[in-house]
């Protein structure tokens, strides 16, 4: 009988208890959502003042901060929240609905399910209309999605503008004898409109533009190009050439794509990459096919044995980072070798080029990725009875910090060069300290010691690729402005929040004279 009692006075408090969770205000430090869509909760999974959000009952976006206050005003906002999602995968990002203007205004930020992730956004925006307004939008996120959003919170500061200064000789024409100077779209159109597309179009010449699977096809049997094409289209009528990046990768693949039996898989596979290389045709005639194959931590024995056992879950090593690899599980080592199969036939006046990280950190790793390209190239020249390689160039990410050593970088970009195809260097930054931590929007005030040194690594790596210039065609540089790179905490890029080129720049610019300057080594 107690048990009874005990149980109905629990199903009597269970409402009181749910009640005592929401709230009675309809927004959260001003941030709201469209009406019937969400409700406000004072705490959820350890979070306080938390707006619920149910993406089925949402048109466009999450939520969202009105600015048109601000209209006519140059303003900086910096914004911070706590997001968790629980439902489908996919990415967010900010961005200004300023019709007829739809400025993006972070990177996208590919959320986990059932985890709280901060997020953060600096950034200089000018609203031009009474009803501007800052939202959370979302990419690839099915209508099955709830989102909690936690204690959003935005600083405004008013009179502040973007102030490029595009006297300054362009880094495409100091390189013009040497190689491409590149950059990348981002998503949206965070570099390709308004002061930051003038600083664009002032220094690069080529662009890469992502062709994540997730971001292009997160449901299967459903492209969506709208965005790709406009940055596609918006460079290539500024004399930018576009680099496509990337076709294959085991990160942050939709789910549909390995799903199936393996003929199933290699069908998605070949109708992704079939599809995206006949839409850009004739406007990207280069991609990253295959973006980071081959396993962290090799060890000298593994780069001389079979470079099928260097894969990304070829083998379990618990203490290295090795994450998930869906392709391998699935169709195992071949994935590679049928992805460029695949892109030849959809296109074969492409370019098709293997990308990798860590090149480097380590040797070892270096030498697998030459033996599978080697493997590939010399087993489809057999099978053709030509002379064209399959794989006919090869990325070197390059992300790096203090701690790095320049003998291995040269190390390692001789064994690419020896391959006698193309080498670019694809995701150039350079982090101040000796660690990398991810995320936008986080860059903090650079120390002139710091700010320094790190100019002078980037000097060093520019004489470094101007002395290889016969091999390498492309140096493209990971992100503009510290605020909106993936690295931003580490301050990794040329530009700073308001687009003034900070040291790093002017390092590049004249590696020599910045090294006789300050007193470093000119290699």
């Amino acid at each position: 009988m107690k048990k009874l009692v005990v149980l109905f006075g629990v199903v009597l408090l269970a409402p009181l208890f749910f009640l005592s969770q929401q709230s009675s205000v309809n927004n959260v430090n001003g941030f709201t959502a469209d009406p019937g869509s969400f409700e406000i909760l004072n705490s959820y999974q350890g979070r306080n003042n938390v707006i619920k959000v149910d993406v089925s009952k949402t048109e466009w976006n999450i939520i969202r901060y009105p600015l048109g206050q601000y209209r006519g005003k140059p303003i900086s906002i910096e914004l911070s929240a706590d997001v968790r999602r629980e439902g489908s995968a996919g990415s967010i990002y900010w961005q200004l609905n300023d019709p007829p203007n739809y400025l993006t205004v972070s990177s996208h930020e590919y959320i986990e399910s059932g985890q709280w992730h901060r997020v953060r956004v600096r950034a200089i925006i000018s609203p031009m209309r009474n009803d501007t307004i800052l939202y959370l939008s979302k990419w690839g996120i099915l209508p099955n999605t709830v989102f909690y959003i936690a204690n959003p919170v935005i600083n405004i500061t008013e009179g502040i503008s973007l102030t490029p200064d595009l006297t300054l000789t362009p880094l495409k024409d100091i390189y013009a004898n040497h190689f491409l100077i590149g950059n990348i779209t981002e998503t949206g159109d965070l570099y390709m409109a308004g002061r930051r597309f003038d600083l664009m179009k002032h220094h690069f010449n080529v662009v890469t533009s992502f062709t994540y699977p997730f971001l292009l096809a997160p449901n299967k049997g459903s492209y969506n190009f709208t965005d790709a094409d406009n940055m596609v289209n918006i460079a290539l009528r500024n004399n930018i050439q576009v680099f496509g990046h990337t076709l294959v990768w085991h990160m942050y693949n939709p789910e549909w794509f390995t799903e199936g039996t393996r003929e199933e898989i290699i069908q998605n596979l070949n109708n992704y990459i079939t599809t995206v290389v006949r839409h850009f045709r004739g406007r990207i005639n280069t991609y990253d096919v295959v973006n980071e194959a081959i396993r962290e931590g090799l060890t000298a024995r593994d780069a001389r044995g079979d470079w099928r056992n260097c894969l990304n879950d070829s083998v379990s090593r618990p203490n290295v980072f090795s994450p998930k690899n869906p392709w391998f599980e699935k169709l195992g080592a071949d994935y590679v070798e049928i992805a460029f199969r695949a892109a030849r036939t959809a296109d074969p006046n492409i370019k098709l080029y293997y990308n990798d990280n860590n090149l480097e950190v380590n040797l070892h790793k270096a030498e697998a990725v030459c033996k599978m390209i080697q493997d590939i190239n010399d087993r489809y020249k057999r099978e053709t009875g030509g002379t064209r390689k399959l794989i006919e160039g090869v990325g070197y990410q390059m992300h790096v910090n203090f701690n790095m050593d320049f003998n291995i970088v040269r190390s390692s970009l001789e064994k690419l060069i020896s391959l006698g195809i193309e080498v670019a260097i694809t995701e150039l930054d350079v982090s101040v300290g000796n660690e990398f931590i991810e995320g936008t929007g986080r860059d903090s005030v650079m120390s002139e010691r710091d700010a320094i040194t790190q100019a002078l690594i980037y000097a060093r790596l520019m004489n470094l690729f101007r002395e290889y210039s016969d091999h390498i065609v492309r140096v493209t540089f990971w992100g503009m402005t510290d605020n909106s790179s993936w690295l931003s905490v580490n301050n990794p890029a040329l530009f700073d929040f308001h687009l003034n080129a900070k040291p790093a720049f002017f390092a590049v610019s004249d590696p020599d004279g910045f090294i006789i300057e300050h007193g470093g080594r000119r290699r």
